[in-house]
């Protein structure tokens, strides 16, 4: 109508303007044309198919949709468009009592489109379709508002309300998040091939459950209402499936590998790995979920585990033991690794300590610590029990064909063993570390005895032959006696270097304690000045053979250096005053030194007198004897 208004306008208009100006037409021709373009419009605005289709556009704006347009909007997914519409005409009908009739119908509606935005949230879980999460949100909000139109009570005028779509919103949730993790569960639990189907099941859940965590909270948190706390919301429900999962395993009797993944879900995976997420942890308010687990059910499972993992460390401890020994029966050679004879044994013992404390923390520090103090004692034991096994086959075993290589081997281990047990890491308290290190060190004592007894038992033929010359200062038994050590020391190149040089320590001291065994025999006593600095001389030569060779095998035991030269001394010098200056510095280097040694040096000097002895020794009573910071020596040569 107004395109007919406006054209019958047009025409008027012109012919206003030819009275006006007074312009007359240009010629009949002219006018003619003219009359005819404007009756042609006319004409053709008022034709009827343009005014049809005009006609339909107006109704199309005003045509209300029905239930069908409804539902087909529901199909397209158009739910912003559903849901006005849907409460447009639930408002129509509530307020028309003639069609009140409609209201079933009005019903299955609403429950196709309950459906469908349900549907949307309950899928939004794994899919990233914002646009069509926002106008379900939007819907549910909707009719949120719808219900708080109506009052907290529902009234006879309308029976469709309320609805509680938020509180819906709040099950589907729930159902959704305890169907998808329900289903992983199960999955996981036939699917696993290894370790436990319990343990694999948790693991699959957890990761699932963190991985939808992020997901919330990247996809749809930003199209929700604040006051939904979509993200504490799903957290919640996560939360309840897993503490009713775990109050299901639990009723239960677990197995050791099942009660240990449970508690590092618990104490760790759970609280540390997913909770506290750099992307989750500040989304997620920890303090509204409950322990996963009751605290008499973890105390339980912690009792379990400690017990568990006991036991199996002593069993691996001890089956390790048993095939290093069943290796040293075998009459093989053991390996060597880098030239030194090695033994598996140190780094399968370390490797079981270490694994079961690994296994610990991967729960909590607080359990790594009690498991730590739990199996320290056996440690203690497995050490005990290594060195019984070292002394029976030394004892039983002194025709082995690699009996040498046996005690090599065994010597490294020691070493590797005092390594771990000094380290500060393992974290034994001094008691326990000291008792493990005194036990290491009894092993190594017999040990060095066992692969030693040959050397000195023909040493000792050697300087026995000194006492039976009477002499003290035979070079050629010195040279004997460094020639035989040299070619005997030979043997133990595959020792470690540390080994091998606690190796060439034992044998200096030896050298040196055999040497003064001789000189206190008490076989030698001059008079004559002159046959006393002689001997003195040749016992220095004879010392100074013994530090040749030790230095030579780069000993550090310098503190044995000096004992023969100042013994020497005191038998060289003659004035008394020097002599007892001499024994008293000889006394407080080495104040294990007893008087009746010192005697025996003083017997050798032939021309001193009781009383010159008595003075003497009085002076070496004035010395203070500190045995505590120094290591001994004169008290090994009655041994």
């Amino acid at each position: 109508m107004k395109k007919i208004k406006s054209t019958m306008a047009a025409v008027a208009q012109l012919a206003t303007m030819e009275q006006i100006t007074g312009k007359k037409r240009h010629s009949a021709d002219d006018g003619q044309k003219k009359k005819k373009g404007i009756i042609k419009g006319l004409v053709k605005a008022l034709s009827p198919n343009k005014y049809i289709g005009h006609h339909k556009e107006l109704e199309a704006i005003k045509k209300e949709p029905t239930a069908e347009d409804i539902k087909e909007q529901i199909e397209k997914k158009q739910l912003l468009e559903a849901s006005h519409n849907l409460i447009d005409l639930e408002r129509k009908i509530l307020m028309d009592p003639l069609l009140q009739d409609q209201t079933e119908d009005l019903q299955a509606l609403y429950k196709k489109f309950e459906n469908a935005v349900f549907r949307v949230i309950q899928d939004s879980i794994t899919e990233t379709n914002g646009d069509l999460l926002s106008q379900a949100v939007n819907a549910i909000v909707a009719q949120e508002t719808e219900d708080a139109q109506h009052g907290p009570d529902n009234d006879s005028t309308n029976s469709l309300r309320p609805k509680h779509w938020k509180r819906k919103w709040e099950e589907y949730l729930r159902l959704s998040v305890f169907a998808r993790i329900g289903n992983l569960s199960e999955a996981s639990e036939k699917d696993s091939s290894s370790s436990s189907s319990l343990s694999q099941s948790f693991l699959t859940v957890g990761k699932t459950l963190k991985q939808d965590l992020v997901h919330v909270i990247t996809h749809l948190k930003e199209h929700y209402p604040k006051d939904f706390d979509v993200c504490n919301t799903y957290a919640l429900y996560y939360h309840r499936f897993l503490a009713s999962q775990m109050d299901f395993v639990t009723d239960f009797q677990l197995g050791d590998e099942d009660t240990y993944y449970l508690l590092c879900f618990v104490y760790n995976y759970y609280p540390n790995m997913i909770l506290k997420d750099p992307i989750v942890a500040e989304h997620i308010n920890n303090s509204n979920l409950d322990n996963l687990v009751s605290p008499g059910i973890l105390m339980q499972l912690e009792a379990s585990f400690f017990t568990n993992e006991i036991e199996s460390v002593k069993t691996y401890l001890n089956r390790c033991l048993d095939m290093a020994v069943d290796r040293w029966k075998s009459g093989k050679e053991p390996e060597i690794l880098g030239n030194c004879h090695h033994s598996e044994l140190h780094i399968d013992i370390v490797q079981i300590y270490n694994g079961a404390i690994k296994r610990a923390k991967q729960i909590k520090k607080e359990i790594a610590e009690n498991i730590s103090c739990l199996l320290s004692y056996e440690m203690k034991e497995i050490f005990k029990r290594y060195k019984t096994s070292l002394e029976e086959f030394f004892e039983k075993n002194k025709t082995h064909s690699f009996f040498r290589e046996i005690g090599i081997a065994n010597l490294n281990c020691c070493f590797h063993f005092r390594e771990f047990i000094e380290r500060k890491d393992t974290n034994f308290d001094p008691g326990t570390q000291q008792q493990m290190l005194s036990t290491i060190v009894q092993c190594e004592d017999l040990i060095y005895a066992a692969l030693l007894q040959e050397l000195f038992l023909e040493l000792k033929v050697q300087f026995k032959k000194m006492s039976q010359s009477n002499s003290l200062c035979s070079y050629q038994a010195m040279q004997d006696i460094v020639k035989i050590t040299e070619r005997y020391l030979s043997r133990f190149s595959t020792l470690c270097p540390p080994c091998y040089k606690d190796m060439v320590a034992r044998i200096h001291k030896h050298l040196v304690k055999e040497y003064l065994i001789r000189i206190l025999k008490r076989k030698v006593s001059h008079k004559n000045a002159l046959q006393l600095q002689t001997l003195a001389t040749q016992i220095n030569e004879n010392a100074s053979l013994i530090s040749k060779f030790c230095d030579a095998h780069k000993s550090e035991e310098e503190w044995l250096k000096p004992v023969i030269p100042k013994v020497a001394e005191i038998i060289r010098l003659q004035d008394l005053s020097a002599i007892q200056l001499e024994v008293a510095t000889l006394v407080g280097d080495y104040p294990d030194i007893r008087n009746k040694q010192i005697e025996a040096i003083l017997y050798i000097k032939g021309n001193l007198s009781r009383q010159d002895i008595k003075s003497i020794l009085k002076v070496a009573d004035t010395i203070e004897r500190d045995t505590s910071s120094k290591p001994k020596l004169f008290e090994l040569l009655n041994s």
